[in-house]
């Protein structure tokens, strides 16, 4: 409730609070405030082998190639985030032992959060980044869920393919890679992995799986 609130002998009347939402929101992360998602500073430090603070590398991420990244919120706390851009952005990943890498496919470089929340940055990562024309998605995966790495098994479940498998500093890691070929797959895929997030208050449809949103299996004998 409500009432009157005394001050200097003057009654003021007192309004209501407005409530902080709890419904999940998901943003574009801008240089302005990546300050205020937890972690995003040491994976941006990763991938581009310290040479660049978040904040800088998302201005020229901004300037030079488009949206790099999305996150989650709820009330005041992020509680996941995608970070993505072109390879060249993301010097570290010629490090590792994996075969070359598409020149024309963007790098997931990394995706935080519950498996509902990721799933979620994925499909509005892929959305924007067939609306902007790009047809490949790349990442190097851990297979040991190694820090600053999306996890491999994350990765399949949610109907990436293993391209090759090798070793760096003694853990395996996965190339895999989804093709966002036409707009019906990309939208079949994206209905897949939204049915498996359940927002407040809202029944999740029903998965309608498609070539892209089948697991993938890893084949034998790759390397």
């Amino acid at each position: 409730m409500t009432g009157p609130v005394t001050t200097g002998g003057s009654r003021l009347e007192a309004g209501p609070v407005k409530p902080t939402s709890f419904v999940p929101t998901v943003g574009e992360i801008s240089p302005e405030i990546v300050g205020e998602i937890p972690d995003l500073e040491a994976v941006i430090s990763h991938w581009t082998r310290g040479a660049w603070s978040a904040e800088e590398w998302f201005r020229e991420a901004s300037a030079g190639w488009g949206t790099a990244g999305f996150f989650v919120r709820r009330g005041d706390d992020t509680s996941g985030f995608v970070v993505y851009g072109p390879r060249e952005r993301l010097p570290r990943a010629g490090a590792y032992p994996l075969g070359p890498l598409d020149e024309d496919a963007v790098l997931l470089a990394f995706v935080a959060g519950d498996g509902h929340v990721r799933r979620r940055l994925l499909v509005r990562m892929l959305r924007d980044l067939k609306h902007r024309g790009v047809e490949r998605v790349e990442a190097i995966a851990s297979d040991r869920g190694a820090s600053h790495h999306a996890p491999t098994r994350f990765l399949l479940e949610s109907g990436w393919k293993p391209v090759r498998r090798g070793q760096h500093q003694g853990s395996p890691y996965t190339l895999v890679r989804i093709d966002l070929g036409s707009a019906v797959e990309v939208g079949e895929l994206a209905r897949s992995l939204v049915g498996r997030v359940r927002l407040p208050h809202l029944k999740a449809p029903n998965p309608a799986p498609g070539a892209l949103a089948r697991v993938a299996k890893p084949q034998e004998g790759s390397s």
